[in-house]
């Protein structure tokens, strides 16, 4: 089979996090007027980057920093075609946020308050709520769209075939849970072996109660349906997944990123995946969140009774296939090795009930490495006691502190590998992408340069003081544009005369100043 290869897409991630404020040093020392949560976000967003007054950021390296709904500091990156790109985009927020956090416990102490903030880039929280990572993927209005009895059918059969790949995909890019009531006694002589009995792989799959909606709170999705393709809306659609683990580990999260990207490229060309499509995916979706290795039911529509993990890997032999007849893809450029390296050896691990060969990159594996590690440090320990220290040990290693998360001591140890060298994320603070981003990002730049204050969304820019018609950007791939790159020309040439400051009340939401 010939395939020629799709053109390239946009993708992008979008986390929140949880924030808590902890005191630090002994209790009986502590002030009880501690930051509660709303106050905790707000402390933390008012040491934003300098030059903004508003807590929506559009940022220069392309992407946006702002605060949801519910006090969840949220980053969404620039638009990326490589995976390396996004990778380190979203590394990048982490490090910005982190960055604010410390800054404001700084200072707080200085008001005699010792605090610190923790930044949980995770899914749930003690109450039972649950918060996302969400995916965007730039696809042909022709892949999804409904205009006719035909097309219709066929953005039924592609919808069906990504909730059932999604549905699964926890099993290969999970980021684990402990499960409440789960064994606490180790089998084989109490040095932790059987630990990976108490731990699932998916914290968000319990969360998820529909294969597509249209709303992001009220009835969360494996996939959002909202038409907000945040492009040219006659050629383009945003794919948004909506089911995501926020995962620590770069190369899982690159995984994660690769496949979908593969996948959608793959349907794009023409290649069937209806076989493997679920009769019930939202109950395997929701079977994988307690299970340790992926071996829950998924019978296809076919009749066929397989096991998430048997999709999974019929979905990645296909995909290699379909690699080794199209070529490597240009988002996989220093990548490749994430599908025919890393997937491999996940779907192996899985079958043979070991992840000594992928726990340091993958999460779900390498969690339970570590409280197998504290299994042995305390073997007497069990019931409640044991339960606390696994969600300890989850939220720990959620956790963007650097003095008491737990992933900057696994890379320095060498437990936990990266796909991304410290010079790209670095980079990635300050550079966008080289995608539409690029335009939107030396714009943002300019007038914070200067001091003038502008109206951005993902697919405009506007010079509010002296007031300018919007730029469109309607092409996620154009990195050049006369009208957008005159206007950044127009920001740097500004008098101070020229410019006045502009009340923000009564102002928020997306595009509000700088």
């Amino acid at each position: 089979m010939s395939t020629r290869a799709p053109g390239l897409r946009v993708t992008g991630l979008e986390t929140e996090f949880g924030v808590l404020c902890a005191p630090v040093g002994p209790p009986e020392e502590t002030k009880a007027d501690l930051p509660d949560v709303e106050r905790a976000a707000a402390l933390i967003f008012r040491h934003r980057p300098v030059g903004y007054r508003s807590t929506n950021l559009f940022l220069p390296n392309g992407g946006r920093l702002y605060l949801d709904i519910g006090a969840h500091p949220e980053y969404a990156t620039a638009e990326c075609v490589r995976v390396r790109d996004l990778v380190a985009q979203d590394q990048a927020g982490r490090a910005i946020l982190a960055d604010m956090a410390r800054r404001a416990a700084a200072r707080l102490a200085q008001e005699g308050i010792a605090a610190r903030f923790h930044l949980l880039a995770n899914n749930t929280d003690s109450a039972g709520h649950t918060y996302g990572c969400h995916e965007s993927y730039s696809v042909p209005r022709s892949l999804l769209d409904v205009t006719d009895d035909a097309t219709r059918a066929s953005s039924e059969t592609t919808m069906a075939v990504l909730t059932s790949f999604l549905a699964t995909r926890p099993a290969l890019v999970g980021s684990g849970r402990p499960l409440a009531g789960g064994q606490t006694e180790s089998k084989q002589g109490g040095r932790g072996a059987g630990e990976d009995a108490a731990w699932g792989l998916s914290p968000r799959a319990p969360h998820l109660q529909a294969l597509t909606s249209a709303d992001t709170t009220g009835q969360r999705a494996l996939v959002n349906t909202r038409d907000e393709p945040h492009a040219d809306a006659s050629r383009l659609r945003r794919l948004h997944v909506t089911c995501a683990d926020t995962t620590m580990a770069e190369p899982t999260t690159g995984l994660r990123s690769a496949v979908t990207l593969l996948l959608l490229d793959a349907l794009e060309a023409g290649w069937d995946f209806t076989d493997l499509t679920l009769v019930d995916p939202l109950a395997t979706l929701s079977a994988l969140g307690e299970s340790p290795w992926g071996d829950v039911p998924a019978t296809t529509v076919q009749g066929r009774s397989l096991s998430a993990v048997d999709i999974q890997e019929a979905f990645l032999e296909r995909l290699t296939f379909y690699l080794d007849d199209a070529g490597v893809p240009d988002f996989l450029r220093g990548a490749e090795h994430l599908l025919t390296d890393l997937a491999p050896r996940v779907i192996s691990a899985l079958r043979h009930h070991d992840a000594g060969g992928i726990d340091t990159e993958i999460d779900w594996a390498i969690k339970r490495r570590l409280m197998r590690a504290q299994r042995e440090r305390h073997p007497r320990l069990s019931g409640q006691a044991l339960e606390t220290l696994r969600s300890r040990v989850d939220l720990a290693y959620h956790d963007l502190n650097a003095e008491t998360g737990l992933v900057p001591r696994l890379v320095a140890q060498g437990a936990m590998a990266n796909l991304c060298d410290p010079e790209e994320i670095e980079r990635a603070r300050q550079t966008p992408p080289a995608t539409r981003a690029a335009l939107r990002g030396a714009f943002v730049a300019a007038c914070l340069e200067v001091g003038a204050d502008f109206s951005v969304s993902w697919e405009s820019l506007r010079l509010d003081s002296p007031p300018t018609a919007p730029v469109d950007l309607l092409d996620p791939l154009q990195t050049t544009h006369e009208a957008a790159e005159s206007l950044t020309g127009r920001v740097l040439g500004l008098r101070p005369e020229e410019m006045h400051r502009i009340d923000l009340v009564g102002r928020g939401g997306l595009g509000a100043p700088g």
